[in-house]
């Protein structure tokens, strides 16, 4: 049987003696695509694309501003500024390599970042495009580990995952203090419900043949409880009316859809290898999975939780963030962040 910091390396680059999760992790951020294949009968995108935007360095995870008009694109040592009314980079600024997570604060104003390797939250300031200090992730020797971020509605808090230590990092970003929050899992993944009071957890347990989401209390840091996805959970993502909890599953590869009052699976939806990219539409009625081995860019519907349409990207698609009216969407790719027009998919 395979542990859970094996399969997740496993699944993720086709490595067959993994150490540890946090390689994996770093695998899916930082390692160019073994051997992507797109498979025949794929229909391609071009009629999508609204725009290509390049970079200087290959984008791997992105970022959108609450108001739509920013995108941000965290690639291995450079962090791209994106203006969505001209599709086109005003602004880079140098950050660590190799990112593991991303966000930006509900204001607009900081974006957060950390990377595989660091101890330390990157915090970059918007408006003058420059890195304001950092702020100190708890952590034993070695450094690292850190994965993805969530953020607090009222911009006060983020929370960032330690998977090969177990725990959540809570940041206060107004002090800049951080305090540790441990877990009885290894994160991949966090979210936060709308309000902000309840924590979805993902990760894996003793073994990733079968992932869980812990549901937590922000509050009393209490696990309300949990209810098991697909092997090796990668991604997770809420509905907006927050109903539905959505994983991608490096086991499989799938996406799983829960309904979220029960626990109980509702759907198990096949999706391409590799999944690192997920979004939901802002009305609920879509979801979108990027598959970066196999190229693809899968649509569902969340209404019946059928495959709409699979769709063929070429270089690697990694991660994928949606306009505020759900009428754009962006990819990231080895060399571009691409623009597409969901209304054409």
């Amino acid at each position: 049987m395979t542990s859970r910091r094996g399969a997740l390396l496993t699944l993720a680059c086709g490595v067959v003696r993994p150490r540890t999760l946090v390689t994996a992790l770093a695998c899916l951020t930082g390692c160019a695509a073994a051997g992507g294949h797109v498979p025949s009968g794929r229909p391609l995108v071009p009629a999508a694309v609204v725009a290509s935007i390049p970079v200087d360095k290959p984008p791997t995870l992105l970022a959108l501003s609450s108001d739509g008009s920013r995108v941000f694109a965290a690639s291995s040592g450079e962090l791209s500024i994106v203006r969505t009314d001209t599709n086109a980079v005003t602004a880079t600024v140098r950050i660590a390599p190799y990112s593991t997570g991303v966000a930006v604060t509900p204001d607009g104003r900081r974006v957060l970042v950390n990377s595989v390797s660091s101890s330390r939250l990157t915090v970059v300031d918007v408006a003058t495009a420059t890195v304001a200090p950092d702020i100190g992730l708890l952590v034993d020797i070695p450094p690292g580990g850190f994965g993805r971020i969530t953020v607090s509605p009222d911009g006060r808090r983020a929370y960032v995952t330690n998977s090969p230590k177990e725990y959540l990092a809570l940041v206060d970003l107004n002090a800049g203090t951080t305090n540790q929050f441990s877990l009885d899992m290894s994160p991949t993944d966090v979210n936060l419900a709308a309000d902000g009071r309840t924590l979805y957890v993902s990760g894996c347990k003793d073994f990733c043949t079968t992932g869980t989401v812990e549901v937590i209390d922000a509050a009393s840091r209490q696990t309300l409880r949990s209810f098991e996805v697909g092997p090796a959970p990668y991604r997770f993502a809420l509905s907006p009316n927050g109903t539905r909890a959505y994983t991608t599953n490096l086991g499989g590869p799938s996406l799983s859809i829960v309904d979220v009052a029960s626990g109980a699976t509702l759907a198990t939806v096949p999706v391409g290898a590799r999944p690192s990219g997920l979004a939901v539409s802002p009305d609920g009625t879509r979801v979108y999975v990027a598959g970066e081995q196999q190229e693809t860019l899968t649509v569902v519907d969340a209404t019946h939780n059928t495959v709409l349409g699979t769709f063929s990207i070429p270089d690697n698609p990694r991660d994928i963030v949606l306009s505020p009216d759900g009428r754009r969407a962006y990819v990231s790719t080895q060399d571009a962040v691409l623009v597409l027009d969901t209304q054409r998919l």
